[in-house]
């Protein structure tokens, strides 16, 4: 595959079959292990309209995909903004996080962390460090376990 174009394909039937109608779907060219195939990606369709509505519809579904990428990729310039990095231990995580002075700012960067990362750090907070002053305190009022999020 030399470009974009060339993963998708246009996937005619003329009909001709018991004096069947035309139609038209979008496919996508698969290549694996040196076999190549088309699969459909739309349903067929007899009309251009149609078969435009379709492929529109493809086009909303890459858009969604494109967002959550976006978000992907600026959940980690934030966090490597405040210093946060890949395999980071919850002790190191905790103290980049209280230390940053805006409360929103501590919570979103809380919240951008994984799941599992969200738990051990709360599970550092909650057994090692003093929760009744600074963001350890913002932490165990705002921490919800069941969600492992920061309201």
């Amino acid at each position: 595959m030399d470009t974009m174009d060339d993963i998708f394909e246009l996937i005619i039937n003329p009909g001709k079959e018991k004096g069947g109608e035309p139609n038209a779907r979008l496919g996508i060219r698969l290549k694996l292990s040196g076999y190549e195939t088309v699969c459909p990606i739309t349903k067929s369709c007899t009309s251009y309209e149609a078969l435009e509505m379709e492929v529109h519809g493809v086009e909303n579904s890459l858009g969604r995909i494109l967002g959550k990428a976006k978000e992907i990729f600026e959940k980690s310039e934030n966090q490597q903004k405040f210093g946060l990095e890949p395999g980071m231990g919850a002790e190191e995580i905790w103290s980049v996080l209280s230390g940053i002075k805006d409360e929103g700012d501590f919570v979103e960067m809380f919240n951008s962390l994984e799941e599992d990362k969200r738990r051990e750090v709360a599970e550092h907070v909650l057994t090692k460090c003093n929760v009744f002053s600074g963001n350890a305190s913002v932490f165990s009022a705002r921490y919800d376990d069941k969600s492992a999020f920061m309201s």
